[in-house]
């Protein structure tokens, strides 16, 4: 329970061991974003130091701004930092929260269910100088399912590693075989996270 009295779910993080590269992502709903954004944006700013890379977007064409809004987060590895986090988004009512994990030890992602209105697809690619043109060409295949894409760089650059999150619409059956045919690639990882 909140502050307010009412239940929401809450995001937990699976502990884990220093010798695993796990990348972390939480996804962020904000059910109204006019209303809920001055906190939530307070509470980012707070803990900015636990936060890689932060990406917010929201649906906009000529008819329509969407007063619902997404935040991903790319996390360090610092456990203490991520409970704090967690804890103090966990306090606003307005907003959703769920996790993917990406490495060697992360669970094989689950299908997008039907109901889903958005689905953000993580990846992180090990060895990427060998496969990036396999990648490259089954993302371009799957143009049309794929809102948003972000490349992001790893820190370490001895790794050869990269992290891709995609924001994807369109047929639910058709954005499962775009995340069946990147899990079936050696060296890459892949997660999924959607809203209902």
């Amino acid at each position: 329970m909140n502050e307010s009295g009412r239940e929401k779910e809450t995001c937990t993080f699976k502990k884990s061991s220093e010798s695993i590269d796990m990348i972390r992502i939480i996804a962020i709903r904000v059910v109204d974003r006019v209303k809920e954004s001055g906190l939530t944006q307070n509470i980012l700013s707070k803990h900015s130091s636990v936060i890689k890379v932060r990406l917010g977007f929201h649906e906009l064409n000529e008819d329509i701004c969407s007063r619902e809004g997404y935040i991903l987060l790319h996390l360090k590895n610092d456990e203490t930092g991520i409970k704090a986090l967690l804890n103090d988004l966990d306090k606003i009512y307005g907003i959703e929260l769920k996790q993917m994990d990406l490495g060697p030890q992360a669970e094989k992602p689950y299908p997008i269910p039907v109901e889903s209105t958005i689905a953000v697809v993580g990846m992180i690619i090990k060895n990427r100088s060998d496969i990036t043109g396999e990648i490259q060409k089954i993302l371009t295949s799957y143009g049309c399912s794929i809102r948003t894409r972000l490349g992001i760089n790893e820190d370490d650059q001895t790794k050869d590693s990269g992290l891709i999150l995609l924001e994807l619409v369109g047929e639910h059956s058709e954005m499962n075989r775009l995340v069946d045919r990147l899990n079936s690639i050696n060296n890459v990882s892949v997660g999924v996270i959607s809203f209902n």
